[in-house]
C-alpha cells in the first residue's frame, strides 16, 4: 500500500513542474517582444550657437601705374621710359615700371603682368620681368624673376609673388628683346601693350 501511494505522487509532481517551465518560457518571449518595441523609439537633437559680429569695412580697388590719381581704367598712353623705336635684331631695352596699391581702406591686393603685341614682330619679341631688379647695360639684373627669362611677349601672363598692402609700390624691370635672327622686314611694326589685372585678397 505504501508503494502504491508514492507512484501517483512522483507523477503529479513530474507533470507540475513541466508545465511550469512552459510558462516561463512564454513570460520570457513576451518580454523580448516589449524590449523590441522600448528600443525603436528614437529621439532628435537640435543645437545652435552664434558668434559675435566681425567688423566689415567698405573700400574701393585701385592699382597705380606711375602716378597716384585713382582713375578707372588707368591708361599710359605713351610710355617713354620705354622706347621701342627702332629696335635692331640682337639688342634689349629695358624699363622700371611703379605699380602701386593706393585703394582706398584696408585692401591688400594681388596682380598679374600681362602683356601682347600682335603679328610677326610682337611674336618675335622676347620679354623679361624681374621684381625689384635694376637696369644694368639695356637689360634687367637682379630682384625676383617673374616667370621666365626671355620669355614670348605676345600672351605673357603670370602673377606677382607676393601682395601688396595700401600705399606699397612694386617698382617692376621690365626688358624686351628682340633676338639675333629674328628675320624681319626693317619695316616691321607692332604695338606692345602691358596690362596689369588687380584683385583684392583677404586680410
Amino acid at each position: 500500500m505504501a508503494r502504491q501511494e508514492r507512484h501517483p505522487a512522483r507523477h503529479r509532481a513530474g507533470r507540475g513542474g513541466w508545465f511550469g517551465h512552459g510558462r516561463t518560457r512564454a513570460l520570457l518571449s513576451a518580454g523580448l517582444l516589449l524590449g523590441t518595441g522600448a528600443v525603436a523609439t528614437s529621439a532628435y537633437w537640435t543645437d545652435h550657437d552664434t558668434v559675435a559680429g566681425t567688423p566689415l569695412r567698405s573700400g574701393s580697388l585701385h592699382i597705380d601705374l606711375e602716378s597716384n590719381v585713382r582713375v578707372r581704367p588707368e591708361t599710359i598712353g605713351s610710355w617713354g621710359d620705354l622706347s621701342l623705336g627702332n629696335l635692331a635684331n640682337g639688342t634689349d631695352r629695358a624699363a622700371i615700371m611703379t605699380v602701386t596699391n593706393n585703394s582706398r581702406g584696408p585692401a591688400r591686393m594681388s596682380y598679374r603682368v600681362q602683356a601682347g603685341a600682335p603679328n610677326a614682330l610682337g611674336a618675335a619679341l622676347r620679354l623679361t620681368v624681374r621684381r625689384g631688379g635694376t637696369i644694368s647695360g639695356g637689360t634687367c639684373t637682379g630682384g625676383a624673376l617673374i616667370g621666365a627669362a626671355g620669355a614670348t611677349l605676345d600672351g605673357f601672363d603670370q602673377a606677382m609673388d607676393v601682395t601688396l598692402m595700401p600705399t606699397q609700390s612694386h617698382h617692376l624691370c621690365l626688358q624686351v628683346s628682340l633676338p639675333a635672327g629674328s628675320n624681319l622686314a626693317p619695316s616691321s611694326t607692332s604695338t606692345v601693350t602691358f596690362t596689369f589685372p588687380a584683385k583684392q585678397e583677404p586680410s
